[in-house]
């Protein structure tokens, strides 16, 4: 990639996050962006279609990004305890593309986009799991229900308390075990 393209995709990310900072996706504009960052709506519309699939191929670098981090996903069905530790610590790694990507309007796609990838990462290691019903249920409520559990409690509980629960509540549950 040429130096050009590379400065003018930093300015689109950098105009797209100062612009989150205040804005659900929804409220911003293309015009708006390319003005903050210093570009034509020509250029910006060489690279994305609009302002949703700029969010949306950022969103898909910050969840490559937090996988990159995670040794082994596969590590959900064996030991939940370190693979939670191993997430929440690969999100807080991204928090800073994470808070701006992921909120407001766009907090539900963090889970969603997660449990995708995670999914997409264990079949393509184990494909004979893809149609077993149980593994995609458990997949689905210790991804999901792991986040939201984390989310409404971190604040009152603090991190490691909810952490230890959530890991607790997981293994207890554990496909591999039964």
């Amino acid at each position: 990639m040429d130096l050009r393209k590379k400065k003018t995709l930093r300015a689109i990310k950098a105009a797209f996050y100062a612009l989150r900072e205040n804005k659900n996706v929804e409220q911003i504009s293309v015009t708006e962006l390319t003005r903050k960052a210093e570009i034509s709506k020509a250029t910006f519309y060489l690279h994305y279609h609009d302002i949703f699939d700029l969010s949306e191929k950022l969103k898909q670098e910050v969840i490559l990004s937090v996988m990159s981090r995670l040794e082994d996903p596969m590590e959900l069905l064996t030991d939940s305890i370190s693979f939670m530790d191993k997430l929440v610590a690969a999100l807080e790694a991204e928090k800073e593309n994470v808070l701006p990507l992921f909120s407001g309007t766009q907090a539900a796609a963090l889970p969603i986009s997660l449990e995708a990838s995670l999914k997409e990462y264990f079949f393509a290691h184990a494909p004979h799991l893809r149609s077993d019903a149980r593994v995609n249920v458990y997949l689905t409520y210790h991804i999901q229900g792991g986040y939201y559990a984390y989310m409404e409690n971190v604040e009152r509980l603090g991190y490691d308390r909810v952490i230890d629960i959530i890991a607790e509540i997981q293994n207890t549950l554990s496909i591999m075990s039964k």
